[in-house]
């Protein structure tokens, strides 16, 4: 682990999380009634999905 890497890994981290608290989640029933979670597609879930990938590599790295 370097300086460089765990700083690389905050801001990711804190990237994702910033786009996280976007992504709009709705809650919804089924057939049977029986609830569950939706993420709405679009362009706050994408880049969510992004950051998250870019925070794997971030961790990745520091790991090594």
């Amino acid at each position: 682990m370097t300086p460089e890497t765990l700083t690389n890994a905050i801001i990711e981290a804190q990237r994702f999380l910033k786009l996280a608290k976007n992504v709009h989640i709705r809650k919804c029933h089924g057939a049977l009634g029986v609830g569950y979670a939706a993420i709405d597609p679009g362009k706050d879930s994408s880049a969510c999905r992004r950051a998250s990938m870019d925070l794997s590599r971030a961790l990745s790295e520091l790991r090594k």
